[in-house]
């Protein structure tokens, strides 16, 4: 298998997860339902492939027996109103926000990349940063000259290092000890990262204890990030 199908399918599966992420439609049981899981998951060539797919199947029958109505209640008492668990980076950094937010929108606009016009949350939302790491994948995958390359895997590994690996396991073990429905799909998709993350040897900076804050925000609007709106979960081959 080749290493750009490998990067195609790490892009797609971290797709998914975004669109699972996402507040809870009829269409996101349409899209689980409809993916040949394990296959994708086979060309990913990530570490405990059979454990993720495992982890997606216990995704799968929960969201199969479970009515949509007490998915999106669950997502609204998780993540909206008085967020019971942050979605986003800052939710979990004592560092300046604005700083935080002003470093991640600059890794968006040196790709040429921006939040949708139709966003309501900032560039430091979950769904925004897996989508622009995806991204960078689907660049690095298909990247035509040496330079492209390195330009585009240094871009990877600070994001990773700087933003994402530092609270994204935090996120997940806050939702396996309140969550309900989500506590599968946390799990799922700490596994994803921490494969994708050691299948690239991307480096990985943990917050200090300290440094994490609780965070009590507002939120009365759903979240569409759609940075990756023109690169949709694709069909690789």
């Amino acid at each position: 298998m080749s290493e750009q199908v490998t990067l195609l399918a790490q892009a797609d599966l971290l797709f998914l997860l975004t669109k699972l992420f996402a507040p809870p439609t009829v269409d996101t049981k349409t899209l689980i339902t409809s993916l040949t899981f394990d296959e994708l998951i086979q060309q990913t060539q990530l570490p405990e492939s059979d454990k993720i797919n495992q982890l997606y199947q216990q995704v799968l029958q929960q969201m199969e027996s479970t009515d949509l109505a007490d998915w999106q209640a669950e997502y609204n008492y998780l993540f909206e109103g008085n967020v019971a668990c942050a979605i986003n980076e800052t939710g979990y950094d004592r560092r300046d926000k604005g700083a935080i937010l002003a470093d991640i929108a600059g890794f968006y606009l040196a790709f040429n990349m921006q939040l949708s016009e139709n966003a309501t949350e900032k560039c430091d939302h979950l769904i925004c940063e897996l989508e622009f790491i995806a991204l960078l994948l689907v660049r690095l995958a298909k990247a035509e000259t040496e330079e492209a390359r390195t330009v585009t895997y240094d871009a990877l590994a600070a994001f990773c290092f700087d933003h994402t690996s530092g609270w994204l396991t935090l996120f997940c073990k806050k939702i396996s000890e309140i969550g309900k429905l989500y506590t599968h799909l946390a799990e799922l998709l700490k596994i994803s990262w921490q494969g994708i993350v050691e299948a690239n040897h991307l480096p990985i900076a943990e917050l200090n204890p300290q440094k994490i804050i609780p965070i009590k925000e507002e939120s009365d609007t759903p979240y569409e990030c759609d940075m990756a709106k023109e690169l949709p979960i694709s069909e690789v081959v």
